[in-house]
C-alpha cells in the first residue's frame, strides 16, 4: 500500500516518528506529515542521523506526493532529531498547525500558512454520559456529496496527544449538509445546515451547539 500511495520511496531512507495527517490547505484530504531523526549515530557509515521532516500532498487519489523544502519552509530545511509530533490550531484560524519535539534542540512550532486554503469546520466535543474528553467519540461530516470521517482520540503518536478538537476542510463549501456525532455511551445525533468557518463546542445530548466568537487576527 505505501508503495501504491507514493510513500515507500521517499520515506525508506528516512527513520521517523512522530506522524499526523494533516489538512493543509482544507480541501477535505488529509495530508501526511512526519518528524525524522535516527537513534543511533552513524555518520561515519554514511547513515544520516538528524533529518529533517517530511510533508506529503494528498492528491485526493489515493496518491501522495512530497513537496520540497522550498515549498513548505523553515522547518523543514532544517536537520533535527525529530521525535514526537503533534496538531492543534494554536492562532484559531481553522488551519491547523504541529508542534515537535526535538532531542538536543529547543522544540518545533510550525504555523500553517497555506494560502488560498479552503473553509473549515472545527469541533470541540464535551460528554455527559460518556466520558467528559468524550474519547472515542466518532463524526461524520456530509458536505457537497462527500462524506468526511474523524475520531476523536486519546494517544496520538510516540509521545504525542493532539489537541481535543476536529478539524474538517471543506474546500469550497461554506454549509455543512449534515454532522452525524456518535457518542461513546450509545446516543447518535444529527445537525444540519450548520456554517462553516467556525470553532463550535458540541455537548453531548443537547441539541444546540455553542459557536466559538471569532479569534482576533495577529
Amino acid at each position: 500500500v505505501s508503495s501504491q500511495a507514493g510513500l515507500k520511496e521517499p520515506t525508506v531512507p528516512m527513520l521517523g516518528f512522530g506522524t499526523q495527517f494533516l489538512d493543509a490547505d482544507l480541501d477535505g484530504w488529509p495530508d501526511l506529515v512526519m518528524a525524522n531523526g535516527h537513534v543511533d549515530d552513524f555518520q561515519e557509515s554514511g547513515v544520516p542521523y538528524r533529518m529533517r521532516g517530511q510533508y506529503f500532498s494528498n492528491r485526493g487519489n489515493g496518491r501522495f506526493v512530497e513537496l520540497s523544502p522550498e515549498q513548505l519552509g523553515d522547518y523543514f530545511r532544517r536537520e533535527q532529531l525529530g521525535r514526537g509530533m503533534a496538531r492543534l490550531d494554536w492562532n484559531r484560524d481553522g488551519r491547523e498547525d504541529f508542534a515537535v519535539s526535538n532531542l538536543d534542540t529547543p522544540a518545533s512550532l510550525v504555523t500553517n500558512q497555506t494560502r488560498d486554503a479552503g473553509h473549515f469546520l472545527a469541533l470541540q466535543l464535551r460528554g455527559v454520559a460518556s466520558s467528559r474528553d468524550a474519547i472515542g467519540t466518532t463524526v461524520v461530516v456530509r458536505v457537497a456529496d462527500r462524506r468526511l470521517v474523524r475520531q476523536l482520540t486519546a494517544g496520538d503518536g510516540f509521545q504525542a496527544c493532539n489537541q481535543r478538537q476536529l478539524v474538517f476542510g471543506l474546500a469550497e463549501s461554506e454549509v455543512v449538509d449534515e454532522i452525524e456525532i456518535r457518542w461513546p455511551a450509545g446516543l447518535r445525533q444529527k445537525f444540519e445546515k450548520v456554517p462553516a468557518d467556525s470553532e463550535y463546542i458540541f455537548v453531548e445530548g443537547r441539541t444546540d451547539p455553542v459557536r466559538l466568537p471569532a479569534a482576533p487576527r495577529w
